[in-house]
């Protein structure tokens, strides 16, 4: 089954992440982005990527059951302390 994208606009690919995205040029759907970082890029990427899209990347990663507990636990947790700043 397909998982429906909820983020369609396009943005410029950084260029740390360009080698995931072999498929598009200069821009990609954020979703595409954010989806391709969790899965292949290292610890640094990933928090980098939440650093720049924290709600999109969230929600992304609790989305998409092929991203990795271990991804996942970060995020929550990067989650919670951005929350927790706020309080």
């Amino acid at each position: 089954m397909r998982i429906k994208w909820d983020y369609f606009s396009k943005v410029q690919i950084p260029e740390k992440f360009a080698r995931y995205l072999w498929d598009y040029k200069e821009e990609s759907p954020l979703e595409i982005l954010i989806l391709r970082v969790l899965k292949y890029g290292s610890f640094e990427e990933v928090n980098a990527i939440f650093e720049l899209y924290p709600e999109e990347t969230y929600k992304i990663a609790m989305k998409y059951p092929e991203i990795k507990r271990g991804v996942k636990f970060w995020i929550k947790r990067w989650k919670i302390e951005t929350l927790l700043k706020f309080l």
